[in-house]
């Protein structure tokens, strides 16, 4: 990163738990949601035209379709999103250990799976979050003991892949080796552990960055490949929450956030919380996988 950053915002609203920032290059426009709003939002990055879906399940994070439509994991499954009717489709579900679950956050792969995980609401209980790989045909489970699913990104070379933790009892991001043939995840190490602020939503730059939110901690922070932190970019509210990258050339690194779990004077004291930033930080992302059916590569079955 050189030079200051230059932060504007793209969108002044007030979502509870706004997520899964998503660039659709088709359409110049800039997909996330709200979570606890039930909500989908798309807004035309050259007009300034914002459209919100209602939504009848806590969606969670989202991919493009290869034919440019929305997935959303979303409650215990995927749908598919249709955006004439406002409508989901399911297209398969998971089996949780509590009702109370719902997926979180996620990544497609280079292959086109969808990897989602899920977590408690609240996020109290002891850990039976899971981790899943979803091929288009089934969801294989790789990675459980999970309290606070976070931080999916896949490094561009598609070699390593990145999850955290973001539970105040964890607060940790993980490294794993990744083959992108097999879907297989090996070798899990600890990547870095934030001294500010927990490890929410991510992204990865051009160079191999890990980028990702630190929610409580009021910034976006910049990890080198090696997990040591090199650059961070505070932020005019608390509770960030999944940075990435989107714009023409990719160079704009859109930011979630929440205003969920403040009070009024907190409010009061951050009036951008759920609101969406735009930073310019002299880095550029790449183009994100699309997902797509692909079960003859599904990984087997893994454990934590």
């Amino acid at each position: 990163m050189t030079g200051a950053p230059k932060i504007s915002v793209f969108h002044d609203g007030r979502d509870r738990v706004g997520e899964s920032p998503l660039w659709d290059a088709g359409s110049a426009s800039l997909w996330w949601v709200d979570i606890g709003g039930m909500a989908l939002r798309r807004k035309h990055v050259a007009s300034g035209r914002l459209t919100s879906f209602g939504l009848d399940i806590m969606p969670g994070a989202l991919a493009l379709d290869e034919d440019g439509s929305i997935i959303i994991a979303a409650g215990a499954g995927w749908y598919r999103f249709h955006a004439g009717t406002g409508a989901l489709s399911l297209i398969v579900e998971v089996t949780a250990p509590h009702p109370d679950m719902r997926m979180n956050d996620g990544v497609v792969d280079p292959a086109g799976r969808f990897w989602a995980g899920t977590m408690h609401m609240p996020p109290e209980r002891e850990p039976m979050g899971t981790f899943y790989a979803f091929d288009g045909d089934k969801a294989v489970a790789m990675v459980d003991g999970l309290r606070t699913q976070n931080g999916c990104a896949i490094s561009p070379d598609g070699k390593t892949f990145y999850l955290s933790d973001s539970h105040p009892a964890v607060r940790t991001i993980w490294a794993f080796d990744f083959d992108v043939d097999t879907g297989e995840l090996a070798n899990r190490r600890v990547f870095h552990k934030p001294s500010r602020g927990r490890p929410d939503g991510a992204c990865v730059d051009a160079d191999g960055c890990y980028w990702f939110a630190a929610v409580d901690g009021g910034c976006i922070i910049q990890l080198d490949p090696d997990g040591n932190e090199v650059a961070s970019i505070d932020l005019p509210m608390s509770r960030p929450t999944k940075p990435a990258f989107g714009g023409d050339d990719l160079s704009t690194i859109f930011v979630t956030s929440m205003s969920a779990g403040l009070d009024a004077t907190q409010l009061a004291y951050e009036p951008l919380a759920g609101s969406v930033l735009a930073v310019e930080a002299g880095v550029r992302g790449f183009a994100q996988p699309r997902f797509r059916r692909t079960p003859a590569r599904q990984p087997a079955a893994a454990g934590s």
